[in-house]
């Protein structure tokens, strides 16, 4: 499926990503090639000259993109999967020693990356000059790479094409008691950030899925639907795994009477094909199937390959480049690339049901990251 300018529109974040942010993108065109002297052609050649580099992201899908980089430009890449918390710790720790080790990060998490890290001077964003009209303007600063979905799903093999569900809400009942399995929250600052921006943006939403669920207006003391939401999701005991990769298998494995709910990456499905177990998006789902989650190309901002580093970034934002990504259910922010029609999750059906992020808000993301964390904590005991 081609990422239209219709579908761009449907899934977009706020303009205000562009406006909030812009001022911070700008010191990257200062490292290696300046754009005003920029060509590909032209990085190609200068990142031949520098130092092999690492890149990171959440999926194992990095090896294999630093894999092909390395064999299409000739600019060795080493590619390590690691999680966003680990991200955030690496770039800021080694940007504090002075001893730049890892190059390119693909983030998820857009607060701290514009709130932190960009401010603190640890990480870089920069756009391909070559690819501003591929690339939608509130996805280029930050440089937005790609969107990541994230889904409620169910047990296929029990309940056949129709979710057992379809609001949030009954995943606080009793029904759902100790039978839900999600990646930690704790471990996992989207799912904060996510809290953060239902409340703030969307909590009307919320407060009406309860009152459709239940068939009467919500009573709360929390500040917030959304609050009151978590606080009886985190009550009703989830079953917390270290990864969404632990949670496919609970939710789809053949034989269960009274199968699992999860929520989990897209990437999940391709696992549970290869592994033989069944799963489905719960489509049609009050008042979201899911959340978008974006991720973002920082370059290190002390890296000894600028260069290399830049053509990485370019890299991964061409359709090419993304491929390994795009067959998970990946959106890539450039209009020109693809989800091919083997992707196994169907993501492309339920695109337009997914909450989308607002960055005006991204620095209150942030800041209550602490006060979310803390409310999950105290209310899981």
């Amino acid at each position: 499926m081609s990422l239209t300018l219709r579908n761009i529109a449907a899934l977009s974040l706020s303009v205000a990503l562009l406006s909030g942010t812009a001022a911070l993108a700008e010191p990257a065109g200062e490292i290696g090639i300046k754009d005003a002297d920029y060509s590909l052609e032209a990085l190609i050649e200068a990142a031949k000259k520098e130092p092999a580099i690492t890149v990171v992201d959440a999926t194992g899908k990095i090896v294999a993109m630093a894999d092909a980089f390395t064999e299409k430009y000739g600019v060795k890449a080493t590619g390590v999967k690691m999680n966003g918390q680990n991200q955030e710790q690496v770039i800021l720790r080694e940007a504090a020693a002075g001893n730049v080790r890892t190059d390119v990060f693909n983030m998820s998490n857009l607060p701290s990356v514009t709130s932190e890290i960009i401010v603190q001077g640890a990480g870089l964003s920069w756009l391909p000059p070559d690819l501003k009209d591929q690339i939608p303007a509130e996805y280029q600063n930050p440089a937005i790479t790609s969107l990541n979905p994230w889904v409620w799903a169910y047990n296929s093999d029990v309940h056949g094409d129709k979710c057992p569900i379809d609001n949030i809400w009954a995943l606080t009942t009793e029904d759902w008691k100790g039978r839900v399995a999600i990646p930690d929250p704790l471990l996992r600052n989207e799912t904060m950030f996510w809290f953060n921006q239902i409340a703030e943006h969307d909590d009307a939403a919320m407060a009406k899925a309860y009152e459709d669920f239940f068939g009467e207006p919500l009573k709360t003391d929390e500040k917030s639907a959304t609050a009151e939401w978590v606080k009886r999701f985190a009550k009703n005991k989830p079953s917390v795994t270290r990864s969404d990769t632990d949670v496919g298998p609970v939710v789809g494995a053949k034989g269960q009477e009274k199968p699992f709910m999860g929520f989990l990456s897209t990437s999940i499905f391709r696992d549970a094909k290869k592994n033989d177990y069944s799963m489905g998006i719960c489509a049609g789902m009050n008042p979201w199937a899911g959340q978008l989650t974006p991720r973002v190309a920082v370059i290190a901002a002390g890296t000894k390959s600028p260069n290399a580093a830049k053509l990485f970034v370019h890299y991964m934002m061409t359709e090419e480049g993304m491929a390994p990504q795009l067959g998970d259910g990946k959106i890539s922010s450039n209009k020109n690339a693809k989800i091919p029609e083997s992707e196994a999750s169907g993501i492309v059906n339920v695109i337009d049901q997914l909450h989308v992020p607002n960055a005006k808000t991204a620095e209150s993301d942030y800041a209550k990251l602490q006060d979310w964390q803390d409310f999950w904590t105290i209310h899981s005991r």
